[in-house]
């Protein structure tokens, strides 16, 4: 039977304990000021990206992609954010000017990367480290995974949206049948989640100036996106039944209730990230707090007084 705490090496550290440090960390490095910024810069890099994101789908020849995004987008975020979001997308997909095109793209992964640089200064303070890389190289980190993390939102939409009739065609070209698609279904939603599982790991791997093993990260990348959607569903309905922003903003209340989402999905990536570092440190086999390769400052009293607990927690 799987033991997290076994698997972890947390030795007599209890979940509660475990739960404290979490919240003790959370609060101590400030997450909520951290939150803050990365909204602030997420929300002058959303439109950018937008822009970079429509000229992806415009390539891409699936009927209906950008009709289907709006969907999806519309049931996640309020009735005010999403008209906001909703107008300057259509505007964009629609009024294409061919010669600026490839110059917004630069502009809009620039502006987009300037928000991956602000997790990583989030993520670097949550480990302990200062951040030692070149410029130029925190930047092209920061372009590539606007890149690829818009690969992977894309792959797990076009799963969303063709995955039934992906599986038909596979399912009629081999001659699989039935079970197949069966079969098909019921990977299809593990597979998707997984996508956007893989998409936070990916932040918790490359924003912070720390090398770790994979393992160090995927407890809070299995927690955030579940996490993630309950506090977007949950957030939606909350603004669109009982909230009153237009009333009490007027036209203003769109940008500050997007806000106020994008506060609250910067926070829960921290959050996954705070889980992360705890476990690790706590961790017999983890690295220290300040510490970017395990090993890196000897073998501490502390991680051996770590290890011989743990020794004393296996059966």
């Amino acid at each position: 039977m799987f033991s997290f705490r076994n698997h972890f090496k947390l030795g007599s550290i209890s979940y509660l304990e475990l739960g404290k440090r979490v919240y003790r960390k959370v609060v101590d490095d400030d997450c909520s000021e951290h939150a803050a910024a990365m909204a602030y810069y997420f929300l002058f890099a959303l439109f950018p990206f937008f822009l970079f994101l429509t000229t992806l789908i415009g390539v891409i020849p699936i009927p209906d992609l950008l009709e289907y995004l709006m969907t999806q987008a519309s049931t996640l975020l309020p009735g005010e954010a999403f008209k906001l979001i909703e107008d300057n997308i259509r505007a964009l997909f629609l009024n294409k000017k061919e010669g600026l095109l490839s110059l917004g793209i630069l502009l809009a992964l620039w502006a987009s990367s300037n928000a991956i640089v602000s997790v990583m200064d989030a993520m670097n303070k949550l480990y302990e480290v200062k951040e030692g890389r070149p410029f130029w190289k925190v930047r092209l980190v920061a372009i590539l995974m606007v890149i690829g993390l818009s690969m992977l939102f894309l792959l797990a939409l076009v799963l969303l949206m063709f995955g039934t009739k992906i599986g038909k065609y596979i399912a009629d070209l081999i001659n699989f049948g039935t079970l197949f698609l069966v079969a098909w279904h019921l990977v299809l939603v593990p597979v998707i989640l997984f996508l956007l599982v893989l998409a936070v790991a990916t932040v918790y791997y490359f924003t912070p100036d720390v090398e770790h093993k994979w393992i160090w990260i995927s407890p809070g990348a299995v927690v955030a996106i579940p996490l993630w959607i309950v506090m977007s569903l949950g957030f939606s309905f909350y603004i669109n039944n009982f909230g009153s922003y237009d009333k009490t903003y007027g036209s203003i209340g769109a940008v500050i209730v997007l806000l106020l989402w994008l506060y609250l999905s910067g926070f829960v990536i921290l959050a996954g990230a705070v889980l992360n570092s705890v476990v690790e440190h706590a961790s017999a086999e983890g690295k220290e707090p300040g510490e970017k390769v395990e090993g890196e400052q000897g073998e501490t009293s502390q991680r051996q007084q770590k290890r011989q607990d743990a020794e004393k927690q296996q059966p």
